[in-house]
């Protein structure tokens, strides 16, 4: 069975928590002030066990006008209202935002209970009924029971108790597997114990021993011990009310309206994107930059409304807004919400959450009002598609969880039939690391492009460098994201790697040809001719009357392709040279134990400006070691 919360709603003094009483036993007013008025102020709690055995829990909400806020918590979460009507007073002004509310916070059940019938003559009772039928007409409860009862002489109770169970019964088991997130509605100390929330379970599951977080203010905290209906469980399940005894945290540090929440998939945020319906009560068109009272969950906060696509909403109207609040709210998307006017208070609107960390928009920005409308779908794969398209880079499987709150497992299945549709492509199997295949599509294009036309400037460079094709390609691409996309691209042939880093199209050579090619061969004869008496580069350079851009090419290929064998940054010899040189020093240690850079001189008719280097270089190769002032023979004879 479903665990089911059932709320009260309905006018101050109507006999809402008297109506609790007798159908429970439990008496929700728990506050001095409450006895001593006679009014409800704050939430009360109660539970019902129905007679096929299924428990529900009770929420029992203050009418006053003054407490809606209090009413607003106690509603968050609800699965069916009853809505309580005197039948002596009739349809009243709390009545009327009652039932607004619930309708805004989409409760799909409701029960309308017109109450004291004991206190009206049956002609009256008939007149609330029709003035009833009248409130709901245009509403989505027009299909609603209504049944009369007196708390007081039972009458009509046991119709009231069989409705109850008919219609939990119909509730659907609410998603166990999901993100546990408990808006917190009560904070209190109990001795000997510590810090207890409670509040209505609107995801996933908690249990006794688990570590999790006020996600609205980063505290980390450990579940001592569950209380469900005033009994000790280990575990408590989504719709169900519960009591958490919470350690490391103090009671003075929570409030209602913090979210207690399993750690990491939660985050802050003060700028949200919504779907909004303006009641047709509303006495005046909802404009920008209006100050508003916020209410989600359990949470109040002020903000101001930005209407997007619109300069105003009339009473009546749906549209979409960008809400900016004074606090941090914690919200997930989908989410129903409440507006209220700043002064004086009263319910104007309310609608869901589409993007709870959205960004400020600006007038410019195309295809919002189509975006808006795939996000009001709900939709989790059209979401995910959307994600994906907006960020433009490779995006983790953990990311695209967070994103829509649900498990790894479940943002997989949505992904795997994204991948199957065509609409995105799987870069990582491995790490799990999917892009859209549009943007794919166009970061491949830049790419070629961007390598072809540097080649084509490059004509001698066997590829384009990797991390100058990055810069190219798009700031936002991070160096693990851009060699997840590289290693993608080689894995299917688009692009093939050189010496760890240059880029190519498969089956690209340089070109060696016209000026470039009678450069090359101008520079190799140059060293041919100078042999062991070889100047600095930047002499050959001025020399051969050698441009930079030319140098720059015919150097980097001339190296590469082993023509030359770099001493210093400045000096280069041929490799022929090199090699031959080599030779003769390995002939001289056949007979000698040790070399001197003199003696390296005079052996290869060089210089000492080009000898100490080339012996540098040889040690550098593990060919000789040097000792002091002379070196040996490093390399293992044949």
């Amino acid at each position: 069975m479903a665990n089911v919360i059932i709320g009260t709603a309905g006018h101050i003094d109507h006999g809402k928590t008297t109506l609790v009483r007798a159908l429970t036993g439990i008496d929700t007013d728990r506050l001095k002030e409450e006895k001593l008025r006679g009014i409800t102020i704050e939430l009360g709690f109660a539970h019902l066990t129905l007679p096929d055995g299924q428990r529900v829990s009770i929420v029992d909400v203050p009418g006053h006008e003054r407490f809606i806020k209090n009413m607003l918590a106690g509603a968050a979460g609800i699965d069916m209202a009853m809505l309580v009507i005197a039948g002596d007073e009739g349809v009243m002004p709390q009545t009327r935002e009652h039932l607004d509310i619930i309708s805004l916070l989409e409760v799909k059940r409701l029960i309308v209970v017109i109450t004291k019938i004991d206190l009206a003559e049956p002609e009256l009772l008939d007149l609330v009924e029709e003035e009833i039928w009248e409130l709901l007409k245009e509403t989505p409860f027009h299909r609603s029971p209504v049944v009369r009862v007196s708390a007081h002489t039972g009458q009509g109770l046991e119709e009231l108790i069989r409705l109850l169970a008919e219609i939990s019964a119909s509730c659907p088991l609410r998603e166990k597997s999901g993100i546990a997130r408990l808006p917190v509605d009560r904070v209190f100390t109990v001795q000997g114990f510590g810090t207890v929330v409670t509040g209505t379970l609107f995801n996933g599951e908690i249990t006794a021993g688990d570590n999790l977080e006020i996600a609205s203010k980063g505290l980390k905290v450990r579940v001592r011990n569950l209380q469900v209906h005033n009994t000790y469980v280990e575990k408590a399940g989504a719709g169900q009310r519960v009591a958490v005894n919470l350690a490391g945290v103090e009671a003075k540090d929570l409030e209602r309206g913090d979210v207690l929440s399993e750690p990491g998939w939660f985050k802050p945020t003060n700028r949200i994107d919504v779907s909004c319906h303006l009641l047709k009560s509303t006495p005046w068109s909802l404009k920008n930059m209006t100050r508003i009272r916020f209410y989600q969950g359990t949470k109040e906060a002020l903000g101001r409304v930005i209407l997007l696509g619109r300069e105003e909403l009339q009473p009546g109207e749906k549209g979409f807004l960008q809400i900016v609040l004074e606090e941090p709210v914690v919200v997930m998307r989908g989410d129903n919400y409440v507006l209220r006017s700043y002064s004086p208070l009263y319910t104007i609107g309310g609608g869901r959450i589409l993007e709870p960390h959205a960004h400020k928009h600006k007038r410019s920005e195309k295809n919002l009002l189509e975006e808006l409308t795939l996000k009001a779908s709900g939709d989790p794969a059209a979401l995910a598609q959307s994600f994906l398209q907006k960020r433009k880079t490779p995006t983790s499987l953990e990311e695209v969880a967070i994103y829509l709150a649900t498990r790894n497992e479940t943002a997989q299945l949505i992904m795997q039939g994204l991948v199957e549709k065509g609409a995105l492509v799987t870069l990582s199997d491995k790490d799990s690391v999917y892009i859209s295949s549009q943007v794919l599509a166009l970061l491949e294009e830049r790419a070629a492009g961007e390598i072809k036309k540097y080649l084509r400037e490059n004509p001698l460079e066997q590829g384009m460098n990797k991390e100058i094709l990055r810069a190219k390609l798009s700031a936002d691409l991070s160096q693990k994201d851009f060699n997840i996309l590289v290693n993608y691209w080689i894995q299917y042939k688009r692009l093939v790697l050189h010496e760890g880093q240059y880029l190519a199209p498969p089956g690209y050579t340089p070109r060696l040809e016209g000026l470039l090619a009678s450069k090359i061969r101008e520079v190799e004869k140059f060293y041919r001719d100078c042999l062991w008496q070889v100047p600095g580069w930047e002499q050959v350079k001025t020399e051969l009357h050698l441009e930079e851009k030319l140098a720059s090419q015919v150097l980097p290929y001339m190296l590469r392709t082993g023509i030359l064998t770099p001493l210093t940054e400045d000096l280069y010899l041929l490799t022929d040279l090199v090699n031959e040189g080599k030779q003769k020093l390995r002939t001289w240690f056949n007979e000698h134990e040790a070399l001197t850079v003199a003696q390296a001189r005079d052996l290869l008719g060089t210089t000492r400006k080009i000898a100490v280097p080339f012996l540098e270089y040889l040690d550098k190769n593990k060919f000789t070691i040097r000792l002091g002032e002379v070196r040996k023979r490093l390399e293992k004879r044949p």
